[in-house]
């Protein structure tokens, strides 16, 4: 089996926020707390959970863009961390982001054509202006724009078509690696379809790997081959796609996939049925043992004491759970 392009290890992300009052001090919010996974080429890996569970630092830690307390982030096997400026410089060539608001994402004063031929002039200096042009006219029309429109600016485009501009910028260098960080969720549902289909194109078409974050299961269950589920920064369950939505273990899962509504009454009445009761408590102050044990219908004393270690099949779908068989025979 090759090795897989990403590899995540035990990665902790932490932020100082300073209590209010005059004699406040700094407290540290847990938004990651040892996630591990691999990536390989060609895969999309689905991260799933509500707002707050740390998906979005989770994909910017293994960027780089902020910097992990703890853990490694390993791309074909050199640590990202122990690089120095110059070499994560050249790393970006190979991972790129597409943001949740494309219009914010580009730069206003900048016309479309800038924006998406940028990557070519920081890692392909050497490249005239007029070949800069047309490889930014050509990876316009893929991406489903006309090339004279690489003379207008950000402003001018609806926001389908500036997350377009955004996979554009993305693609551009030939990247093996796109973190999409929440990329259709400000989005109408039918343009929804549109990105998430083109992002499949691009991936069949180039082998790239994608990291795929959103609070949508439906879209998440469209896209992924894998699925991982986070609750305050740490791993839930995760597994393929097929086995993670037709069986899911953690009852935290199956109240995520109860909450999708089900257009078909008659699939409806068969689907897994699990509430999910209460607020999602603060990461500065996450519950000990099992974090979800305040919402858990199944909770008992040990999930106060101590925390679930994941169980892993032949199949690789792992979950953190003291009482997940409970939760699937219930």
């Amino acid at each position: 089996m090759n090795a897989p392009l990403l590899r995540v290890e035990e990665l902790c992300v932490r932020y100082p926020v300073r209590e209010p009052g005059l004699f406040s001090r700094d407290r540290l919010l847990h938004a990651v707390d040892k996630v591990s996974f691999d990536l390989a080429a060609g895969e999309t890996l689905g991260i799933v959970g509500e707002t707050g569970c740390g998906k979005s630092s989770l994909g910017k830690a293994v960027l780089q863009l902020v910097k992990p307390a703890a853990g490694r982030v390993l791309w074909q096997g050199r640590d990202l961390a122990g690089l120095s400026a110059a070499e994560l410089k050249a790393s970006r060539r190979d991972l790129q982001i597409v943001f949740q608001d494309p219009l914010s994402s580009l730069d206003p004063r900048q016309t479309i054509g800038e924006i998406v031929g940028e990557p070519l002039r920081v890692h392909e200096p050497l490249l005239t202006a007029l070949e800069r042009a047309r490889r930014v006219d050509a990876m316009l029309e893929r991406v489903g724009l006309r090339s004279e429109m690489a003379r207008r600016y950000p402003h001018e485009f609806s926001g389908g078509q500036c997350q377009r501009i955004s996979i554009a910028r993305a693609m551009i260098a030939g990247p093996k690696l796109i973190v999409c960080d929440e990329p259709v969720s400000s989005l109408d549902v039918s343009i929804q379809a549109q990105i998430c289909n083109l992002l499949r194109d691009l991936q069949r078409e180039t082998g790239i790997a994608l990291l795929f974050i959103s609070h949508d299961l439906s879209i998440v269950r469209y896209m992924s081959h894998r699925v991982m589920v986070l609750y305050l920064g740490r791993v839930m369950e995760a597994g393929p796609r097929g086995s993670l939505f037709s069986a899911p273990r953690h009852p935290y899962t199956r109240a995520l996939i109860s909450a999708v509504p089900e257009p078909d009454p008659d699939a409806a009445s068969l689907s897994h049925t699990a509430s999910l009761d209460g607020e999602l408590p603060s990461p500065l102050d996450p519950p000990g043992g099992c974090v979800f044990r305040t919402r858990c219908p199944l909770a008992v004393p040990v999930c106060i004491t101590r925390s679930p270690p994941a169980e892993v099949d032949a199949d690789g779908h792992s979950v953190g759970c003291h009482r997940w068989r409970d939760a699937v025979t219930s």
